[in-house]
């Protein structure tokens, strides 16, 4: 066996320990492996051998004697019986799921129709923040909401007219024109 090559030593780091470098390490590792594999061939040979004995034929017994035909007749109907009740009980399981699922489908979409009114009611109510538009601060979007302006679509639909008459109202001297009130809020609303 070679000899074992010197490594350097950190401080840091502390002893450098070499695994492989002891015999007994080695040997037990070999060990392990050898173990394992066995297991793995005894363990496919049960699993072979058991699947081989299932499709062995019967042994033949003494005792088994064949049935009359009637026998197997009568067998044959309770079966024939059987399966078409379960059969009924299996369609009548199947109707009351499908009127569940109906009655549930209907039910939902009854929900989702006033979750859908209910939201556009609250989305109506909640006023935009008109003090994003340049020129527009706190003060005067209070001075707007209190005719009624609230939105950015409502300012987006302003005529020339709107704006002279809320220019004259509010004491603007022309700041919604010259900061373009109209053209922010339809670039705000249909970002929204």
């Amino acid at each position: 066996m070679p000899a074992a090559k010197a490594l350097p030593q950190f401080e840091a780091f502390g002893p450098y320990v070499d695994p492989f470098g002891a015999s007994q390490t080695v040997f037990s590792i070999w060990l392990q492996s050898w173990r394992a594999g066995v297991d793995a061939a005894f363990w496919w040979t049960e699993h072979w051998a058991a699947t081989l004995s299932a499709f062995a034929p019967p042994a033949p017994s003494a005792t088994l004697q064949p049935r009359p035909i009637a026998a197997i007749i009568d067998l044959a109907e309770v079966a024939a019986a059987r399966t078409a009740a379960d059969l009924g009980d299996a369609a009548s399981s199947m109707v009351e799921i499908a009127e569940t699922v109906s009655d549930t489908a209907a039910s939902v979409a009854e929900d989702a129709g006033s979750v859908v009114e209910h939201a556009a009611v609250v989305a109506a109510e909640v006023p935009d923040d008109l003090t994003r538009l340049v020129g527009i601060g706190p003060k005067l979007a209070a001075a707007l909401a209190e005719r009624g302006v609230t939105r950015f679509a409502q300012l987006a639909h302003w005529t020339d007219a709107d704006l002279a008459e809320v220019d004259k109202a509010l004491d603007l001297k022309g700041r919604a024109v010259r900061d373009a009130w109209v053209a922010q809020a339809k670039r705000f609303a249909a970002e929204a």
